[in-house]
């Protein structure tokens, strides 16, 4: 099969650039452990020709502070970033990135958000096309007699039969904040709110106290009250979650396509593991797709002119093969590359087809004060899956904190 990676966003001409020989080794951080196929492969096959990417993989967790540190001292010579102006700020600020001079015409334009600026410049490379959804153990729904719920009703009566069985129905790793605000925040509001009134949260035209996003938080308070998330869900992380669905022990987990690729951990809990996915089934019905972080150059590196050599091999169509072969995801290159997994294709698909418009999650806008979208969204989830506070008063809790560096819509919504 041959694709693009954001197949909405239409399929452009590559500019290829050749792979040049050239000698030493730079040092990456990345938190992404379902890269490390991917550079090992690179390196053992002499596709850079001399040179070698040395990879340090850091806790997803623990991974902006490590990296902080980190390029305190030399050793950084490339780093991956999370998608966005706003996380890409501090970095552009302290002159640790600069725009990049990296050919990315042959990206798909859907994805250069990822590594744009608040000043419209682009400072990286693109390095992924997310999905994200309701992810489920295939043999736990067979084994139970359940089909994919097309509505809520219907995911209710699964959980309802699953919990009966003894199974968690769905697994929240809720100690990872991070998860909590990019991943369930995000799928929540491409499944339940319709995108014309996402597109208004994003501009200030409507409010995070309005019944529709409300509804989102309520109905994942919902599933608490119901006895639908595991009774340890404050306790455990995001590596936890992953590993109760890969052995069965619960059914389902709000997460990203990267969790079904073949480097993700979740089959070495399991090899047999087969993982499905379908859109948390509201009223919109759509999976969140988004382009991922971005490769940066650390401008302070010794070896800089070498990592910008790599750097320019992540924007060509010879890397998207090797990302789709090593990682089996898609990688955000625009052009044509080739797809034989099932289960990736199945994803190519939604995106091309059934991925909502922006939600808040990367939107500069609600972003770039303190305290952030993502930040309040993120202790918020937590403070009412500790019971501190209501899905209505979590509402309130995230127009406030907004209003009080007044955000775009602090007029609208005070």
């Amino acid at each position: 099969m041959r694709i693009s990676a954001f197949v909405a966003a239409g399929v452009l001409g590559a500019a290829l650039m050749t792979t040049t020989a050239f000698g030493g080794e730079v040092t990456l951080y990345t938190w992404r452990v379902q890269e490390l196929p991917l550079w090992q492969y690179i390196n053992d096959n002499k596709v850079l020709g001399d040179t070698t990417v040395k990879v340090v993989q850091v806790n997803s967790d623990d991974y902006d502070a490590k990296l902080r540190i980190a390029l305190q001292s030399p050793g950084v010579d490339l780093f991956q970033g999370r998608a966005g102006a706003a996380w890409l700020g501090s970095f552009i600020d302290a002159g640790i990135i600069k725009p990049t001079t990296t050919d990315l015409s042959g990206m798909a334009p859907g994805t250069l958000d990822a590594a744009r600026g608040a000043d419209g410049n682009l400072y990286g490379v693109p390095f992924a096309v997310q999905m994200e959804a309701v992810l489920y153990n295939t043999k736990v729904f067979a084994d139970n007699g359940i089909s994919v719920p097309k509505t809520l009703d219907e995911l209710n009566a699964a959980a309802d039969k699953l919990k009966a069985a003894g199974i968690n129905p769905i697994n929240f790793g809720a100690r990872s904040g991070w998860w909590l605000n990019q991943v369930v925040g995000e799928a929540m509001t491409a499944g339940l709110v319709a995108d014309d009134f996402a597109a208004k949260l994003i501009a200030g035209e409507a409010c995070f106290t309005d019944a529709d996003f409300v509804s989102t938080l309520q109905t994942v308070k919902d599933w608490q009250d119901k006895g639908y998330l595991n009774d340890s869900a404050m306790a455990d992380d995001y590596g936890a979650m992953r590993t109760a669905v890969a052995m069965g022990d619960s059914a389902m987990m709000i997460d990203g396509g990267w969790s079904m690729g073949p480097a993700s951990p979740m089959y070495q809990v399991n090899a047999d593991l087969k993982i499905g996915f379908f859109p948390v089934p509201g009223k919109n019905g759509k999976v969140y797709a988004f382009g991922d972080g971005t490769y940066l150059v650390n401008t302070a590196s010794a070896n800089a002119a070498e990592a910008q050599k790599v750097l320019d091999f992540t924007a060509t169509k010879d890397f998207a093969e090797l990302f789709v072969k090593n990682v089996g995801e898609l990688p955000a290159f625009g052009g044509a590359y080739t797809v034989d997994d099932p289960g990736l294709k199945a994803v190519a698909d939604a995106v091309a087809t059934n991925s909502a418009a922006p939600t808040p999650f990367f939107a500069y806008a609600l972003n770039k004060g303190e305290p952030s979208y993502g930040t309040l969204v993120a202790d918020g989830y937590q403070a009412m899956l500790s019971g501190t506070l209501s899905p209505a008063d979590l509402g309130k809790k995230i127009q406030d904190g907004l209003n009080s560096w007044n955000y775009v819509g602090a007029a609208h919504c005070k």
